[in-house]
């Protein structure tokens, strides 16, 4: 399977969050409970597969430093708008994110992936750099499609397929593009042989479900995504599951 190409002009990823209000502000609502509360201008933060810089409204709160990593140069373009918007100054990197620790030089005191990993066959190696990347204690944010979501679960066992238990990822993509689903309990295996230690994970998107979105506020779900995060996680529950870990 191949990459999304972000850089066929024909397709406007930033139209992607159209009508995604709340997946993007359940989004937000993880991502500050796991970033450093205070702004700190002396730390830096690599954003991986940041694309056109939808995280910098929230990274800017905490880091002086802040570099966006993709390999779509048009992309990054709009980042450095985003960023204009925004208030603050970015860095810029284009390379494949398979290949990262031949592009990144520097080190970080924290790396964030999110809406990254479903793209990636080899969530070993990736780990790994992103390990070498981070100065000492610094940490790792990281977002995964999961598979043993609740409602994927609930779906498998009707049909009574168990295979789809194992801890094998599984592709939910409908065109020859690589966008996988992750079992959580491998990512964290990996995780931690590549040198982490896992401090905290959080369900997101909890109410991902268009009948609860036409009926209730976004405002209203959030309130609710925000309370049950953490307590879901411990099953899994959402679509996404984001983690913060500790370079060790």
């Amino acid at each position: 399977m191949s990459e999304v190409d972000y850089n066929d002009e024909n397709y406007d990823y930033t139209k992607y969050w159209n009508g995604r209000d709340y997946e993007n502000n359940a989004e937000f609502v993880a991502l500050k409970k796991l970033l450093p509360e205070k702004y700190q201008v002396e730390k830096s933060v690599l954003d991986i597969g940041g694309g056109f810089g939808r995280l910098i409204p929230v990274l800017k709160d905490s880091f002086g430093s802040i570099t966006v990593v993709d390999y779509s140069q048009r992309l990054l373009d709009i980042a450095s708008q985003t960023s204009v918007q925004a208030g603050v100054s970015i860095k810029t990197i284009k390379c494949d994110i398979n290949l990262l620790s031949d592009s990144v030089v520097e080190k970080y005191d924290c790396v964030v992936m999110v809406r990254v990993s479903h793209h990636l066959k080899d969530l070993e190696s990736v780990f790994k750099q992103v390990h070498g990347i981070l100065n000492d204690r610094g940490v790792f944010i990281l977002e995964i499609a999961n598979k043993m979501h609740f409602k994927s679960v609930v779906l498998n066992l009707i049909k009574g397929n168990f295979e789809y238990f194992s801890k094998e990822s599984v592709s939910i993509a409908s065109k020859d593009v690589t966008f996988l689903n992750h079992h959580p309990k491998k990512v964290e295996g990996l995780l931690e042989e590549a040198g982490f230690k896992i401090e905290k994970k959080l369900s997101v998107s909890n109410f991902r479900i268009p009948i609860l979105k036409k009926i209730f506020p976004v405002k209203f779900l959030l309130v609710i995504e925000n309370h049950v995060q953490e307590l879901l996680s411990i099953v899994y529950f959402g679509p996404s599951i984001f983690y913060k870990s500790i370079k060790e």
